[in-house]
């Protein structure tokens, strides 16, 4: 039976259902052909999805739309079935080669981009008091000046102070605010970003338990923060009347020796220089700020030889932000930690990502 034959039969079986139905609308069966507004809808395929996973664009193939259960093998699709579709959602309409007997119909095609995708999924994050996660805020109990404060936990040696907090918050730290900014941006990968930050350490203290730490937790990347209590010491050791910055250089040395260990075990370092420090610490210790911006220098000028790792100026991007460096003047508050740890994420995410993306959508060099 030929396609017309068997599509005008259709017809009139659909036209003496609804007239059976008692809808008065509907299309009577006749032996003549019904016009176009009494086409018999064709069933199209349903909605498609699929995922690309280069980001270019996925060949979809269908079947021929249908009509009461027949297929019509008269009709034309626009795209093609075979067409390769881009990321996005696409409409088909088909359409049949009788228009008075059926109607045109159409579905959607939707391709979804690759999962986001990052080359490292293991970090370590190295460091003093501030990766251990300090939190400033809370500091100042009723009755106690914020000005005496650095010199007391000075004297306390990492100890509590009766009526001033002395918590560290490891849910609160950068490394646990950075795990929890990857894990739902990169939801197929599993990532640790090992806490490894101890309160009231020195450089040299952290070059001594740096290669063990490498060997136990096997980073692919490590974040290094340190080189605070180095400064504090020497000032204090100065006495009250210093105004002046430090030598650093010994602080330095320590770092680059650090960063090679590291890279010579295979491991990308990202060496952020110090946060910069408010009122009581500058009141307190008129030095450190000028010792902090000279380690830095120090710091930044490493750039160039840290192989495939790099600088994270901290220093630039929180100083004299406000609210992220609590009332001791040097430790962060919670949102300043957040903020430690966002700027970690981007620049992760910009050395690391490599989710495939479709030419026309590629990362700038």
């Amino acid at each position: 039976m030929s396609f017309t034959r068997r599509l005008f039969l259709v017809v009139m079986l659909a036209g003496l259902a609804a007239a059976c139905s008692g809808d008065s609308n509907a299309p009577m069966a006749t032996l003549a052909a019904p016009t176009s507004p009494g086409a018999v809808p064709m069933s199209c395929p349903p909605a498609m999805a699929q995922q690309s996973v280069d980001a270019l664009p996925v060949t979809m193939t269908w079947s021929s739309p249908t009509l009461a259960g027949i297929t019509v093998d008269r009709s034309s699709c626009a795209p093609t079935s075979g067409t390769a579709f881009p990321i996005g959602t696409s409409t088909v309409t088909c359409t049949s080669a009788e228009p008075t007997y059926a109607s045109a119909c159409s579905f959607n095609i939707n391709i979804t981009p690759p999962d986001p995708k990052l080359r490292f999924t293991r970090f370590l994050a190295f460091g003093d008091s501030i990766t251990a996660g300090f939190v400033s805020e809370g500091f100042s109990a009723p009755g106690s000046d914020p000005l005496q404060i650095p010199a007391m936990l000075r004297a306390a040696g990492g100890r509590g102070i009766a009526g001033i907090s002395r918590a560290v918050q490891p849910l609160n730290a950068y490394p646990a605010v950075l795990q929890n900014l990857l894990a739902p941006a990169y939801m197929t990968q599993q990532f640790t970003v090992a806490n490894e930050g101890r309160s009231g350490e020195k450089v040299a203290e952290g070059a001594a338990r740096l290669r063990s730490t490498l060997l136990a937790t096997q980073p692919e990347v490590m974040m290094i923060f340190e080189g605070f209590n180095d400064i504090d010491l020497a000032l204090f050791e100065a006495g009250p009347n210093n105004t002046s910055a430090i030598d650093v250089r010994s602080i330095a040395a320590e770092l680059r020796w650090m960063v090679n260990t590291a890279e010579g075990l295979g491991v990308e370092v990202l060496l952020a220089t110090l946060t910069p420090t408010t009122a009581p610490r500058e009141t307190s210790d008129p030095g450190t700020r000028a010792s902090i911006e000279a380690l830095n220098d120090e710091i930044r000028a490493m750039a160039p030889t840290l192989g495939r790792g790099g600088v994270i100026d901290l220093y630039s991007m929180l100083d004299g932000v406000p609210g992220v460096i609590g009332p001791d003047g040097f430790h962060p508050t919670s949102m300043g930690y957040r903020r430690i740890g966002e700027i970690f994420f981007s620049e992760i995410v910009n050395r690391h990502d490599v989710t495939p993306r479709a030419p026309s959508a590629a990362r700038a060099p």
